[in-house]
């Protein structure tokens, strides 16, 4: 008997409690295997007791305590590897804010988030991985 492979693991970073649940339910209704979190401190505890990389993080780019999604995904990059793919999510207008988002160089979705946009750019992240 042949193992059943394991699911894709999308590591979500978002510090608004309802918006996290969402995410976790849609990621998981996809199939997908779902550490989801508050902090980047919070995904390397989980990612480390699973012991497994994420296929790709999901970060909103405004975390609180100042941090962004951007300082999330380089510190789950820093753990894991580089290949780990990140997208960012904003609710951010400001033009500032969304130069600093776009200058990371990570795929940038716009709340509220389309789902077909964001399967399609996870879609496209793990297959460039």
């Amino acid at each position: 008997m042949g193992s059943v492979p394991m699911a894709r693991l999308i590591a979500v970073v978002e510090d608004e409690a309802i918006v996290l649940v969402g995410y976790q339910m849609l990621f998981e209704s996809w199939g997908y295997d779902v550490v989801a979190v508050a902090s980047a401190d919070e995904a390397l505890a989980r990612l480390s007791a699973l012991a497994r990389a994420p296929d790709v993080v999901v970060a909103d780019y405004r975390l609180k305590h100042g941090r962004t999604g951007v300082e999330a995904i380089r510190a789950i990059q820093a753990a894991w590897g580089d290949a780990v793919p990140g997208i960012l999510v904003t609710g951010d207008t400001g033009a500032d804010r969304l130069r600093e988002a776009a200058a990371s160089g990570l795929p940038l979705l716009h709340k509220p988030v389309n789902a077909q946009q964001l399967q399609a750019l996870i879609d496209r992240a793990i297959a460039g991985a």
